[in-house]
């Protein structure tokens, strides 16, 4: 690619034991409380970070838990400490010295499958989905809990069954009421959808095609990626139900590269995203897009010992994260 070469600078780097093992998982990195934060596991042990604010460090927040069975399990970190855990039967919120608030149980998730948690943006509900209670139901549930007494304020089916679930919350603005949910339904199938609890309503709302799963980025105007599983196309949406800009990779990207991981709002300007001929495997670059219309405008290079891999995490402060093994590096563009 014949683009602007712009340096990446180190500013951070800080080990969070069990990462090596978790950055598969669908819980690993998350929005929660309008921070990124960081899930590591080591055995039954989960340690949690949330990363700060701060450019010049990692975390600024790390705490721990303990699971009871680590199997197709999904936790998230809680407002004020705590972890709500996804588990293969039930929903469970632990405070923050490991005890157990309240727990829900539901009908046990099928092998290959899975549900996900996460407070609402309001802190006052939990939302996890949920097998349905009778067998003869296919379409999974979501519900809203009591993030305090775990009561159930409200449920809605979902479009899917036998599924994988990730939530996200939106970095910004503060006061939105949407979730991201990805619900992939087998290996090609995967809705984005957008969940907000009003009262004792969820409204779900679809977002583009079967296979265009949310990033897991917005920034703080509100805007939202999503990218297809292939990685053929990355769109930025600012309306839930028509997208602003559609990046297809065979358009904007030589060499017939792909959008690979999770391309993210670097900053109000810039999406940083990895690109390769596989998005399966770990070799790439890592470029910069106008965040408007997706097109690049940069590539970026590391410094000896560093390099472009698949899993980037932008922050939306001008910054980002990358993984080797246990240790998080946290760089800027120079």
């Amino acid at each position: 690619m014949e683009y602007e070469a712009v340096g990446a600078e180190l500013t951070a780097t800080e080990d969070l034991p069990g990462l090596g093992s978790a950055l598969g998982q669908l819980d690993c990195l998350l929005v929660r409380n309008g921070a990124h934060w960081i899930v590591a596991r080591n055995g039954a042990s989960v340690e949690v970070g949330r990363v700060s604010g701060d450019t010049g460090a990692v975390f600024d927040t790390r705490y721990g838990g303990r699971l009871s069975d680590g199997e197709g399990v999904s936790v998230s970190p809680l407002p004020g400490g705590g972890l709500a855990v996804s588990g293969r039967d039930s929903v469970t919120v632990q405070e923050a010295d490991g005890t157990v608030r309240w727990a829900l149980a539901h009908r046990p998730w099928p092998s290959g499958a899975r549900g996900a948690c996460a407070p609402d943006p309001s802190g006052s509900a939990l939302l996890a989905v949920v097998q349905p209670a009778l067998e003869t139901d296919r379409a999974e549930v979501l519900l809203a809990l009591d993030l305090a007494t775990g009561v159930v304020l409200a449920e809605a089916p979902l479009p899917t069954s036998w599924g994988t679930y990730e939530f996200q919350q939106p970095l910004g603005p503060a006061g939105s009421a949407d979730l991201f949910l990805d619900a992939a339904q087998g290996q090609e199938e995967a809705y984005s959808l957008l969940v907000a609890l009003a009262g004792k309503e969820l409204a779900v709302t679809r977002v583009g095609d079967f296979d265009e799963p949310f990033t897991g980025s917005s920034d703080r105007a509100g805007a939202f990626l999503t990218v297809a599983v292939a990685g053929e196309q990355l769109t930025r949406y600012d309306v839930p139900a028509h997208p602003r800009t559609v990046a297809r990779a065979d358009e904007v990207l030589p060499d017939d590269l792909v959008f690979m991981g999770r391309p993210g709002f670097l900053d109000a300007a810039r999406v940083l995203a990895a690109v390769g001929e596989d998005p399966w495997e770990e070799e790439c670059r890592h470029v910069l897009l106008d965040a408007v219309d997706l097109r690049p405008r940069a590539e970026v290079t590391y410094p000896t010992g560093g390099e472009p891999v698949s899993r980037v995490l932008p922050l939306g402060d001008g910054t980002w994260l990358t993984f080797d093994g246990d240790t998080v590096n946290r760089w800027r563009t120079g």
